[in-house]
């Protein structure tokens, strides 16, 4: 038996090191009833939000429904190449082919047990090859603690990070072997991979390498030596660099054209600090949140910590070896606490939560200390020991003395913690005095080791659902047959773009989900010109555009920009939308003023000038389009007929049972859609913020996230007067500036969609084209209704065409008169230099590695 076991010891311990985080992982989140075909989901937080359905659009890519360049599905229209450079960089991406949109939380829930595993995996296979001394049993513990420490398994919703955490031990496994024997392969390989799989970590891994590399430069400090591994480092670098260019290239034009702007530098310490955080936040389960005001995600488990300080006591690593690690660590724990470094590890840019998002190099380097410290176990002696232990007591005593500070310490945390470091204590203390055999000390430690590492799991799991939610199937599956049919249904009955969208969504990103072209968007990728002037035409995006939504808007918008189709499960009443079938309770409307994606104009488009009023820029812009100078909007006076108390511009309300009603009188003119604005509302509880608006024995329930508190009444043919009664549910209390009610003329409203519907305009698109037929009597303009971007060229009969923004947002070209046809392509900007760049990197790399082996023979 022990003769198998040493023949096939090498494939065992592979196994276990992938086969131990994963096991750990399926039964932390089997511990939420989280499995296979559950009722519960790992779409905790974005996972819900973005990730999944990110995953579902490159599935429905890969199926060749769409552009791995482009989509229309999401804010009008977006790069989904750089979309993807953020959000999708995974060895197992192209595996969402296998799935469907009913089972892609299982295939999000199977990728982060696999990807865990692989963490083990990769980590194991480095460490082995940088530390051959070191007892297998103890890689296998380090392995296991790098692949689940807190900052992975805290964020394990955000699965598109785990693949970093898999490529950073191969990468330093490259970087040693590059200084050491100057190879190459792996280090260029690996590093590339990583620059094209997520260039926002590959941004904080370079930041982390070269701080690595001038350590790793006192190990041996000669003159010539030192210059030939600067050398190599920085050259083999910059052609990983360029090697990654297809990707870097189009991700950073997109981002230094469309991304925030740089986070302004207000205070010199970071929110939320305090001397003992270190040792807060390495007691076993320790977690406080991964929203704002969080500390830093550290704990990479006790026994790796103890062996990560030992190394500091050493005498046979140099001095100057042992400093320079020191300031690393003092340069990690003081970006912890300074802005300036904390915003420099970041990009400069102040994330929007889960912060200080580089701490998992920390947990990394401790992984790294304590090998190097393992790999000379003999040379420690009892004395040595007792450092670490001394210095962790002292620390974790002082963070209970100040518990206050802490209050997400619990009395569990401490007990946990102390009784595993005294396990160790005793463990290694024996070990020294020769107390304890090899084996039995190694065996010990593991079964410490993996037990303590679980039992953190278990914490950051539990801790992360009760934070996030993790979502039931149920709430994932919603409406969802009933959407897939209606949208199959509009596809085969339309020849031409068409856009449709949800009165009332479940996400940002529900056409993305269900694979219609929208409008509403929630992604840190986005087109925030386009975004901008679609907040001024009253689809809210403010701030940073992290947000775009459709809902609450006019019909003017609706059809300008070829919302062809609502999805409502209330009846709709909006001019011109006609009930056309119903599935599962979801009604389709379709809107018979819908315009094309690209409108026809009177003559060559010149921009107006949008103001803050919402309901004035969309007069303007409708009244460009077609030549006409009417005033679509009137407002109406309105009478408050129930209770609610007023001072000033502001009214409160209070209600009985959590039930707040409000109720005003108004008298609607002929042929209008009645509106009404309700500015500056405040729910008593956040949690419930939507509206319930009952007029003439019609109710409709209206979303208020993310959106302006911008109403649609209903279309009145007939002069009426009508009470509208506005319910808040599960509010007792609620307040909002005086309501204004506006009048849209439908008489001005169907002359103008007229004009524009009559223009002899036909678009269809196809992966990343759009072609327009057009005709025209005179020199005009098609406004296409997408996101300027610099990656669109238009052509017609093979002559480029000047394409120009539209509104700050839009787009349009110049066509003359007569009949055409007009080609839009787009290829993100800087793809095409990136691919060159790539290969010069490539190129440049075979050169140099050749030329290193021809100067190795001579």
């Amino acid at each position: 038996m022990m003769t198998i076991l040493k023949k096939y010891s090498t494939v065992l311990y592979y196994s276990a090191s992938f086969l131990l985080p994963f096991t750990i992982i399926f039964f932390a989140l089997l511990s939420q009833n989280i499995f296979w075909g559950s009722d519960t989901t790992i779409l905790a937080s974005d996972g819900f939000h973005q990730y999944v359905i990110f995953a579902q659009n490159l599935r429905n890519i890969l199926h060749g429904k769409d552009s791995i360049f482009y989509t229309f599905t999401s804010g009008l229209g977006l790069n989904f190449y750089a979309l993807m450079s953020y959000y999708l960089g995974s060895f197992l991406s192209p595996f969402v082919y296998f799935f469907k949109l009913d089972n892609m939380a299982d295939a999000i829930y199977l990728f982060t047990l696999i990807k865990f595993g692989l963490i083990g995996l990769s980590t194991y296979f480095s460490l082995v090859r940088l530390y051959p001394k070191n007892k297998k049993l103890f890689t296998l513990i380090l392995s296991t603690s790098y692949a689940l420490m807190s900052f992975a398994v805290s964020q394990a919703e955000i699965n598109m990070w785990l693949d970093v955490f898999m490529l950073l031990p191969l990468i330093v496994l490259g970087l040693n072997l590059l200084l050491q024997k100057r190879k190459f392969l792996l280090y260029y390989i690996s590093l590339t991979v990583l620059f094209i799989q997520n260039y926002y970590f590959g941004y904080m891994v370079a930041i982390f390498l070269t701080l690595y590399f001038l350590v790793q430069l006192f190990w041996n400090f000669k003159g010539k030596l030192v210059l030939r591994k600067i050398i190599d480092f920085t050259v083999v670098s910059i052609l990983s660099a360029l090697s990654s260019s297809i990707m870097l290239l189009p991700s950073y034009l997109d981002l230094s054209t469309h991304g925030e702007e740089y986070s302004k530098l207000t205070r010199w310490l970071t929110d939320n600090s305090w001397y003992l955080d270190f040792f807060a936040k390495n007691f076993i389960g320790s977690y406080d949140t991964t929203k704002f005001g969080a500390v830093p995600m550290i704990y990479v488990g006790l026994f790796p910590l103890i062996f990560a300080l030992l190394f500091f006591t050493i005498k046979s690593i140099k001095k100057s070896v042992r400093i320079a690690y020191a300031v690393l660590i003092f340069f990690f724990i003081a970006s912890f606490y300074l802005e300036p470094l904390d915003l420099l590890w970041q990009g400069m840019h102040a994330p929007n939560m889960f912060l200080h998002r580089y701490a998992w190099l920390l947990s990394f380097l401790i992984i790294i200390l304590a090998a190097e410290s393992l790999s000379r176990l003999p040379e420690i002696s009892f004395r040595q020991y007792l450092f670490p232990l001394c210095f962790l007591t002292i620390g974790f005593v002082a963070t209970l003395f100040f518990n206050k500070r802490y209050e997400f310490l619990q009395p569990i945390h401490y007990i946990l913690t102390l009784i595993f470091l005294l396990s160790y204590a005793i463990i290694l203390l024996s070990f020294s005095k020769k107390q304890l055999p090899q084996l039995l000390m190694l065996c010990f430690t593991l079964l410490f080791t993996v037990f303590e590492i679980s039992l953190n799991t278990y914490y950051q799991i539990t801790a992360l659902g009760n934070e996030w939610v993790f979502p039931s199937r149920e709430g994932y599956q919603k409406d969802m047959t009933g959407i897939d049919s209606l949208v199959n249904y509009t596809e085969s009955h339309n020849k031409t773009f068409f856009r449709m969208e949800r009165l009332l969504p479940q996400t940002g990103n529900d056409s993305m989900k269900f694979n219609y072209n929208g409008i509403s968007q929630f992604s840190s990728i986005r087109n925030r010109a386009s975004s901008s002037t679609l907040d001024r035409l009253g689809y809210k995006s403010d701030g940073t555009n992290l947000n775009l939504r459709y809902q609450n808007n006019t019909l003017i918008m609706d059809s300008l920009l070829g919302i062809k189709y609502n999805l409502s499960k209330n009846a709709l009443n909006k001019f011109g939308f006609t009930l056309v079938t119903e599935k599962d309770g979801i009604n389709l409307y379709k809107n018979s003023f819908a315009s094309q994606l690209a409108i026809l104009t009177q003559e060559p488009y010149q921009n107006v000038n949008f103001t803050v009023n919402t309901l004035d820029n969309q007069t303007k812009l409708l009244n460009q389009l077609t030549g006409l100078s009417y005033r679509y909007f009137s407002r109406l006076p309105a009478q408050m007929v129930s209770e609610g108390n007023t001072l000033g511009n502001r009214i409160t309300v209070s209600g009985e049972n959590q039930v707040t009603t409000i109720t005003y009188r108004v008298t609607v003119p002929q042929q209008s859609q009645l509106y009404v604005s309700m500015p500056n509302i405040n729910f008593a509880d956040d949690n419930s913020d939507t509206v319930v608006i009952r007029v003439n024995d019609t109710t409709n329930e209206y979303t208020t996230d993310n959106t302006y508190s911008f109403f649609d009444i209903g279309a009145f043919m007939n002069e009426q007067t009508v009470d509208i009664s506005f319910t808040f549910p599960q509010n007792s209390q609620i307040s909002f500036d005086h309501p204004n009610f506006y009048a849209l003329n439908l008489s001005y409203y169907q002359e103008a969609m007229n004009i524009i519907n009559s223009k002899d305009t036909r678009v269809t698109t196809s992966a990343n084209k759009v072609t327009a037929d057009y005709s025209t009597d005179q020199k005009s303009s098609l406004l296409f209704t997408i996101p300027y971007d610099k990656g669109w060229t238009a052509e017609q009969n093979g002559k480029a065409l000047k394409i120009s923004k539209a509104q700050g947002g839009f787009m349009k070209v110049t066509v003359p008169e007569g009949q055409g046809t007009v080609t839009l392509t787009f290829v993100p900007n800087g793809f095409k230099e990136g691919v060159l760049l790539s290969a010069v990197g490539l190129t440049g790399f075979i050169l140099y590695t050749f030329l290193n082996r021809k100067h190795k023979k001579s």
